[in-house]
């Protein structure tokens, strides 16, 4: 379902007294009262996010005192029409996550991250609740220069998308080395939300092969996809699994330039992080230039952080953490089979549902840019051993 109809319709509960009972346990002022109706609209821009509903609002208040305020919020609340997106995303246990990284995690970081003179940035937590609606509500700071944008397409753009998500993880490994069960109440537990690809993959591969069959240069490669057809989503499971060769951490799941939430948190691999970075915020031309000096950034920043933050650990080495790349190959080769061709149209059009479901088109299929990329992308998979021949 296109979120411009799923958002056009506003379940009965999100309220004005509903923003009034949040608003007065933000400002622990009972006597708080609604200047004027609170007016919801869509949370985001068209084909910014699939896992969840948002909206967001402007809440005018008046305290007990009579001083005046507003306050800018977005909300995401659990998907209530039927459809694919409430089939995959009906498990409470998500959100319930994402509760506990805003109100217990990240704070955590922060304190941890300060104590060395450094800063997690992350919208506040103005108001959650499991029951009886599951919602979380955050401060909006896309005004703030917070901004979800296209491909970062330099160097210098990117370098703090490096850093945030190496804090994070960096964080992550101090929290679990204090607290050994952290690791176990952020077990990863999307295995059934993956296999909800099928109907996608599928798809992906029967375009590819059609593409590849009627294109130049792509006839040694054929072989190998075909092959990789009934194994790439059970390879992709795998890859969430945690690693047993290098460091785990806590992981945003989830990661790109149009989604500042952490509904995926899982304790695994960081190279399901690291894969997100290069395969959906940096640009193309970006990574194709400089891939290795993007993870060689990363683990720099990672391992800095972490002697900083007192751990005494063993530290993932670059061999160890691009040997786990490697490894966890199936990551980026999804990401070519089943999302890359959706870089050549306008986010906007693209319908979620029917992208997951296996229904939308192959957009890309007549680009130069695809053919050279694919051609160059899967002949390194094939060399490095992350797709097979027989």
């Amino acid at each position: 379902m296109d979120h411009r109809v799923d958002e056009a319709l506003v379940p009965a509960w999100l309220d004005d007294n509903f923003f009034r009972t949040v608003i007065r346990k933000f400002t622990h002022d009972e006597g708080t009262e609604l200047c004027h109706g609170c007016k919801l609209r869509p949370g985001t821009k068209p084909g910014e996010h699939f896992a969840s509903v948002m909206y967001r609002t402007t809440i005018h208040y008046r305290s007990s005192k009579g001083k005046e305020a507003a306050l800018d919020v977005i909300m995401k609340i659990k998907p209530f029409q039927a459809g694919l997106k409430k089939d995959v995303l009906n498990d409470g246990d998500l959100f319930v996550r994402e509760i506990r990284v805003y109100s217990r995690v990240l704070p955590e970081m922060g304190r941890r991250l300060k104590e060395i003179g450094e800063t997690i940035n992350h919208p506040r937590l103005i108001y959650a609740s499991e029951v009886p609606h599951t919602i979380l509500i955050l401060e909006d700071v896309s005004g703030k220069g917070w901004q979800t944008g296209q491909y970062i397409t330099s160097l210098e753009e990117v370098i703090p998308a490096i850093k945030t998500i190496a804090k994070f993880h960096a964080a992550s490994v101090v929290l679990q080395q204090d607290n050994p069960s952290f690791s176990i109440e952020y077990q990863c537990g999307v295995v059934e939300k993956l296999r909800a690809l099928d109907g996608m993959l599928r798809k992906s591969f029967v375009d590819l092969l059609a593409f590849m069959r009627s294109t130049d240069g792509f006839e040694e490669l054929i072989v190998p996809v075909e092959m990789l057809q009934g194994t790439l989503l059970d390879g992709l499971i795998q890859s969430y699994a945690p690693s047993t060769s290098c460091m785990n951490v806590l992981v945003h799941g989830d990661f790109h330039s149009k989604n500042l939430l952490h509904q995926i948190c899982s304790w695994t691999t960081p190279a399901v992080d690291l894969f997100y970075l290069l395969d959906t915020i940096v640009d193309q031309a970006l990574k194709e230039r400089y891939r290795d000096e993007l993870i060689y950034l990363y683990h720099e920043e990672f391992a800095r952080l972490l002697r900083r933050l007192g751990y005494l650990g063993h530290i993932t080495t670059l061999l160890e953490l691009q040997m786990e790349l490697l490894q966890k190959g199936a990551l980026e080769l999804f990401h070519y089979v089943a999302l890359y061709p959706f870089r050549f149209i306008d986010r906007s059009k693209v319908d979620f549902e029917q992208m997951l479901s296996g229904a939308a088109q192959n957009p890309a299929a007549g680009s130069p840019v695809y053919k050279r990329v694919m051609r160059t992308v899967l002949t390194r998979f094939l060399h490095q051993g992350v797709m097979e021949t027989s």
